[in-house]
């Protein structure tokens, strides 16, 4: 089973898709700088992301308080490290990324409805147990899943 990264054809048309793919994920979390690469996420989850890029997140994905809480961090952790100006640790921001994948993921494959991705990530599924994709990401395996499930959809696998 493939990881859900950008998975294309080799080339310049390739390198565009990649970068399309890491530059959404930072604006999405309000990055400075944007992202470019899977390692310059990967430097940016160790360092940690700054705290307010949850708020970003949750206005861009309409997340309610008890979806943050649950696929991020704790209400009162997540208030202090925006009191204080801290960056979240690297498995918060690790888990605020993980949303973020998944997100920008299904924007890609449901591109002609942009509506719909917030919708479809609500929305129970039978391959996932009768769970929603959101109710999933809060662990790795299930993030994996519902990007398997998203990169299936984009390829015509699943419905």
């Amino acid at each position: 089973m493939r990881a859900a990264r950008p998975v294309v054809a080799e080339g310049t048309h390739a390198a565009e898709n990649a970068a399309g793919f890491y530059a959404a994920i930072g604006q999405l979390l309000g990055l400075a700088g944007g992202v470019h690469s899977e390692v310059d996420l990967a430097q940016r989850v160790e360092r940690g992301i700054p705290a307010r890029s949850v708020e970003q997140l949750r206005t861009h994905l309409a997340l309610n308080d008890e979806e943050v809480y649950r696929l991020i961090a704790p209400r009162r952790t997540l208030a202090r490290r925006l009191a204080s100006k801290e960056p979240l640790t690297p498995q918060e921001s690790d888990h605020a990324v993980r949303v973020a994948r998944v997100a920008v993921l299904a924007r890609r494959v449901f591109a002609g409805k942009p509506d719909y991705a917030p919708l479809w990530l609500r929305e129970s599924k039978q391959s996932l147990g009768g769970r929603a994709p959101l109710d999933v990401l809060a662990t790795g395996p299930g993030a994996r899943a519902v990007e398997e499930m998203l990169i299936g959809i984009e390829h015509g696998l699943f419905a």
